[in-house]
C-alpha cells in the first residue's frame, strides 16, 4: 500500500507540475500578445507575405501596372505630336499668336518632362511596378530624345 501511495503521490506531483507549467506558459503567451511582442517579432514576415500577395498574386494590380506603362508612353507620344504641330505653327505665326504658341510649347515640354520622369521612376521600381512592364516598351526614356517609340 505504501508503494501504491508513493506512486500515486509522484504521479500527482508530475501532473501538478505539468499543469503549473502550462499555466505559466499560457500567462507568458497572453502577456506576449498583450504587449504586441509577437506582432513586432513577426512584422517583417507578415509584411513580406502581404506585399507578395498585393503585388504578385493580385491580377488586377498586374494588369493595372502593365497598362500604366503603355498609358504613360502613349501620353508622352501625344505630347510629341502636340509639340510637332505647335512648332510647325510657330514657323508662320505672328504677333500675339506666336507668343501663345511659344508659351504652349513651353508648357507641353514641361508636362512631357514630368511624364518622362514618372515613366523612368516607375520603370526603376524593379520589385513592384516594373515587374509587369511589357518588354516591348523602352526600359528608360531619354528626355532629350525628340520622339519616343512605344513599340
Amino acid at each position: 500500500m505504501n508503494v501504491r501511495h508513493s506512486t500515486r503521490s509522484t504521479v500527482l506531483r508530475i501532473i501538478g507540475g505539468i499543469a503549473a507549467l502550462a499555466i505559466l506558459i499560457a500567462i507568458g503567451v497572453g502577456w506576449m500578445f498583450a504587449r504586441g511582442t509577437f506582432q513586432k517579432a513577426t512584422a517583417d514576415f507578415r509584411g513580406g507575405v502581404a506585399a507578395t500577395e498585393q503585388i504578385h498574386a493580385n491580377g488586377a494590380y498586374r494588369i493595372a501596372k502593365y497598362d500604366h506603362f503603355f498609358d504613360l508612353c502613349a501620353a508622352i507620344q501625344g505630347k510629341d505630336a502636340q509639340l510637332d504641330a505647335l512648332k510647325t505653327e510657330l514657323k508662320t505665326a505672328t504677333g500675339q499668336r506666336a507668343e501663345i504658341v511659344a508659351a504652349s510649347i513651353s508648357g507641353i515640354t514641361g508636362a512631357r518632362a514630368t511624364q518622362i520622369a514618372q515613366y523612368n521612376a516607375d520603370s526603376a521600381k524593379a520589385d513592384t511596378a516594373a515587374n509587369f512592364k511589357s518588354s516591348a516598351l523602352p526600359f528608360k526614356i531619354d528626355p532629350t530624345q525628340e520622339h519616343i517609340s512605344c513599340a
